[in-house]
């Protein structure tokens, strides 16, 4: 999740409610996508409990990065089960605490919306990549048109009640400002049901040039 503001209830609870997602987006399926073919050692921002670990398959060290303790909780129980060797760090995006050039991946999942410091998470990723390292994402971005207008009416409040959510955020376009050679998934991902204020959803990779 990114976000050291989750409560203990909904860390408990954050796999159940997770599970429609998982089906409106092919979970395992993208999850795979998203972390599969990652290699070296690879940094996750905003681990949340940890679903991703399974599909970690040719990592050869996984560092899960997670400020919210209930998340970790839930995380620490998955060790076991996950394929590479996984190193389980308090602390945000946005002030990472590793030496530059660090990691030859990273991997945000549902976790540029929640930041505080958009610029500032992206910016600490950047620096903790070794050139030519990948950012490897699964993010939702502020849409264009009419549906655009109507997120940035909308974020305030879903921020509030969506657990620090913003539709509107512009993540790929910052990935670009900030030194990233940013590809995307084209079509967008299909969600289903389409959730009505947010998207379009999208996997791509951002390398450090």
């Amino acid at each position: 999740m990114g976000n050291g503001r989750v409560s203990q209830v909904l860390a408990r609870q954050y796999d159940r409610i997770s599970e429609r997602l998982e089906r409106g987006i092919g979970g395992p399926q993208l999850r795979t996508t998203l972390v599969g073919d990652l290699t070296g050692r690879v940094v996750e921002i905003g681990a949340g409990t940890g679903r991703n670990l399974p599909y970690y398959s040719k990592a050869d060290h996984v560092v899960a990065v997670e400020p919210s303790s209930g998340m970790r909780s839930q995380l620490m129980g998955k060790i076991d089960s996950a394929a590479p060797a996984v190193e389980v760090i308090d602390a945000t995006g946005e002030r990472l605490p590793f030496e530059d050039e660090e990691f030859d991946a990273a991997v945000s999942f549902l976790l540029l919306c929640v930041v505080d410091d958009l610029d500032g998470v992206l910016t600490e990723i950047h620096r903790v990549l070794k050139p030519g390292g990948r950012l490897s994402f699964f993010e939702h971005v502020r849409d264009v048109g009419r549906r655009g207008r109507t997120q940035d009416l909308t974020s305030p409040l879903l921020r509030r009640v969506q657990f620090g959510c913003r539709p509107n955020r512009r993540s790929i376009e910052r990935m670009q400002a900030l030194g990233f050679e940013v590809q995307v998934s084209d079509p967008p991902v299909p969600i289903k049901p389409r959730p009505p204020f947010s998207g379009p959803y999208f996997t791509g990779t951002a390398i450090r040039r």
